[in-house]
């Protein structure tokens, strides 16, 4: 488990640094917004990167260490995977946090989150339009496995009553 916190911990402080650092839209409004705004835009920016590491990496893990790994962290990774996309779905396919940080940003509320590829590109995404449909396709079907996946292992766990 330890190196899943240093790995989170990690990949949060790299991408949020890189995002903030060479992403067009924080440069252009980062000087007339008030503390609080300030403060709110970091908050957004480390959540979405925990969040997305905790969705997309956690799989990982939780295969790695599946044998000494408990029950209740299992259980907790299904419920994020299932609530997830819920989440999205009820809310025309947007992140209620990314159209926040959207509206401090000034920017229009369909770019979406950048993921590590962005961030490395340097490039932004709608959440509709060109090359969009793709990813989001790619990152569903990646949750529907990890979801599928994690459903077996609890199932095996239970089954086996190794929890």
């Amino acid at each position: 488990m330890n190196h899943y916190l240093f790995f989170l911990i990690g990949f949060t402080i790299l991408a949020s640094f890189l995002d903030f650092y060479n992403n067009k839209f924080y440069k252009n409004i980062w000087g007339k917004k008030s503390l609080k705004e300030k403060s709110l835009l970091i908050f957004y920016l480390l959540f979405h990167n925990v969040l997305y590491y905790c969705i997309y990496f956690t799989l990982f893990f939780t295969i790695y260490y599946y044998k000494t790994l408990k029950l209740k962290y299992l259980l907790f990774y299904l419920i994020l995977l299932i609530y997830i996309p819920i989440h999205w779905k009820t809310n025309d396919n947007k992140c209620w946090f990314t159209v926040q940080q959207n509206k401090l940003l000034e920017i229009d509320e369909n770019y979406g989150f950048r993921d590590p590829y962005m961030i490395l590109t340097n490039s932004h995404s709608k959440i509709s339009g060109t090359g969009s449909e793709l990813r989001n396709k790619l990152y569903y079907n990646y949750m529907i496995f990890a979801l599928i996946t994690t459903s077996i292992m609890i199932i095996m766990k239970i089954v086996f009553n190794k929890y």
